[in-house]
């Protein structure tokens, strides 16, 4: 088994360089790859981030969508923090052999850390492979311009509303995949009815404002218009909402979860003086949006069918439980 390591939280332009290195190698060996990751993400288990692009059920669709073979989920707790970089080694190692894998390789990007208090360099661990005869590659972090790709600078797109420069970075969209849950109604009064989707704790929700998105249903996919905020045209929403009006369909759709790209910000949330000035600017949105969505999708039509082949696949499989390892089970 050829494995690249680090935290992932979703695969950048930059992570692509480790994924197609791990790939390359196995091709000789004859050997499988796969990626070997974190839960929870170690930023948020020492409390240095608040949270994450994305769930684990969505980095498993974002593994389908870029042909990983597998994904392996090593918990992250006081137990793994506090082992020796010699110790994470070993006991990863040792995780393998229980699943019937040898590790016979190791990518890792440069800044690679591991091990009690980040002690362990990547040096350190293309040492250790060399003692036992593995191949260990490291490489250095792709850039552009004077800026470098990583999961940091997608979290500050995403967070600043935006989508388009986390769509750069990425290779993909952003998204979210989120379950349907109970609104007001609002948007029915107004000609739009919406999908209320339930806001996921430890995921980062992007600014505030109106979003053109794509969404597949049933394999076809429909533009969407995506309002995250409240709203203070009525003032009765006290609390950030992410509402989702779907173009040329009918149905309902409650209880069930949707995968929604997002593809552009177009305006700020903003108060209206009445009901009718709302509709008459959601009506203008939703135009935007149908435009934007259709450009998308004609200039990447593999990107889409794959996403969408992917999450039909997920959905007939039935709901998504990652399989997570404990490394101080592994002896």
């Amino acid at each position: 088994m050829i494995i690249t390591i680090g935290a992932f939280d979703g695969f950048h332009r930059g992570h692509a360089r480790l994924l197609e290195e791990a790939r390359r190698l196995s091709v000789p060996a004859g050997e499988s790859w796969g990626a070997v990751t974190f839960h929870p993400h170690p930023g948020v288990f020492l409390g240095f981030l608040k949270a994450t692009l994305f769930t684990e059920r969505e980095r498993e669709l974002i593994r389908r969508l870029l042909n990983v073979p597998r994904l392996f989920i090593i918990q992250f707790d006081q137990p793994l923090q506090e082992l020796s970089p010699n110790e994470f080694w070993r006991k990863l190692k040792k995780a393998f052999q229980r699943q019937g894998m040898k590790i016979r390789g190791v990518v890792m990007g440069q800044d690679f850390r591991f091990g009690l208090d980040q002690q362990g360099t990547v040096e350190d661990l293309s040492t250790l492979c060399r003692m036992e005869g593995l191949q260990a590659v490291v490489l250095n972090l792709l850039e552009h311009g004077v800026t470098r790709y990583s999961s940091t600078e997608v979290r500050q797109a995403v967070a600043s509303g935006d989508v388009r420069r986390a769509t750069e970075i990425m290779g993909y969209p952003w998204f979210l995949w989120s379950r349907v849950v109970g609104g007001n109604h609002r948007g029915r009064t107004l000609g739009f009815p919406t999908a209320n989707l339930e806001i996921l704790a430890g995921k980062i929700l992007p600014a505030s404002g109106v979003y053109a998105a794509a969404l597949p249903i049933g394999g076809r996919w429909h533009a969407g218009a995506l309002s995250v905020g409240d709203n203070p045209t009525f003032g009765d929403v006290h609390e950030t909402r992410a509402e989702l009006f779907i173009l040329d369909f009918k149905g309902d759709l409650y209880d069930d979860s949707l995968p929604v790209l997002l593809l552009e910000r177009l305006r700020p949330i903003q108060r209206f003086q009445d009901g009718q000035s709302l509709a008459k600017q959601i009506e203008r949105d939703v135009s935007q949006c149908r435009d934007l969505c259709r450009r998308e999708l004609d200039a990447r039509p593999k990107l889409f069918a794959s996403f969408a082949s992917c999450v039909e696949a997920m959905n007939a499989e039935g709901p998504f439980v990652p399989d997570i390892w404990r490394l101080d089970d592994a002896d």
